[in-house]
């Protein structure tokens, strides 16, 4: 690890041409708090993590928005688009790849009210999470959830998106969804109207075909009583420990059954010779044999 010439090494290295096993490797030793600490000018790394970030892979874009975070944060330094890259982050590839769970380690953390987020900024990234729960895996579904829910306690400012009512602007009529005031193409978080819309999304997929994937989103319908979610009991989860968790529930009632095997499709007495003749005539005029 360099010491006193911790910055001429490290900028002989981040100047140098390099693969992208290299720059990751590289990355993730820079993006470490004590290696930052080590340096003198901390700031040679800026224009590192921000190029990193430009190349549109999320293995690298991971690491750098962590070593930008801790810079911003502990030594002062500015990077006015922070947010807005972050928010880009979150599209519908995220919830589909490997880096998912890392992603939402890290925006739990960069979302922390300590932070003094505006909840117009905030409103956003609840708002992007729920669209994308439209689409994603049950797996990412049920880490976003109680992601979600953790965000609407940690800011109390964002909870009336949950059950604001259905009015204009947001329906024209009662039976017409309408127009949602948000605008998911827009890139800053500022500015997609986010706080002016709703959860509707997290209330569609209480319907979802998965059962553990509806039942854990009604949590969003239910009293706000607990406090936070541990978020490292959803992260991990995958299709397997999903199908895991449902074969080992317990059935709380039994399932109905029919408990009477039909024996004909229509009913009626089956001593009865004119029903039978009726009954073959119903099942004639169903088939078209001209």
């Amino acid at each position: 690890m360099p010491s006193s010439s911790g910055n001429d090494s490290y900028a002989q290295l981040i100047s140098a041409p390099m693969t992208a096993p290299q720059r990751k490797a590289l990355l993730k030793e820079l993006q470490k708090p004590e290696t930052i600490s080590s340096l003198r000018r901390p700031e040679i790394l800026m224009d590192f993590f921000t190029d990193s970030l430009d190349m549109g892979d999320l293995g690298l874009a991971v690491p750098a928005l962590q070593g930008l975070f801790y810079l911003i944060t502990t030594k002062n330094l500015d990077y006015p688009s922070f947010f807005v890259r972050l928010y880009a982050l979150l599209d519908k590839d995220l919830l589909h790849s490997k880096y998912r769970s890392r992603v939402l380690r890290h925006l739990d953390v960069f979302l922390s009210p300590t932070n003094h987020l505006p909840a117009a900024t905030i409103a956003s990234f609840i708002k992007r999470l729920s669209r994308l729960c439209l689409f994603a895996p049950p797996s990412a579904i049920v880490a976003i959830v109680p992601f979600i829910y953790n965000l609407l306690k940690s800011h109390p400012t964002t909870t009336f998106m949950i059950h604001r009512q259905p009015h204009p602007p947001y329906t024209k009529f009662k039976h017409n969804l309408g127009n949602d005031p948000y605008d998911p193409t827009e890139p800053n978080p500022q500015l997609t109207n986010a706080i002016e819309s709703s959860l509707w999304e997290l209330e569609t997929i209480q319907s979802h075909y998965h059962p553990t994937v509806a039942s854990i989103a009604r949590i969003i319908s239910e009293q706000f009583t607990k406090q936070q979610y541990n978020l490292e009991d959803f992260l991990d989860h995958g299709y397997a420990t999903l199908l895991e968790s449902e074969l080992k529930k317990k059935e709380k009632k039994p399932p109905v059954v029919e408990y009477k095997i039909p024996k004909k499709i229509f009913s009626g007495d089956d001593s009865d010779a004119e029903g039978e003749e009726f009954r073959a005539n119903q099942l004639v005029d169903l088939w078209d044999f001209t």
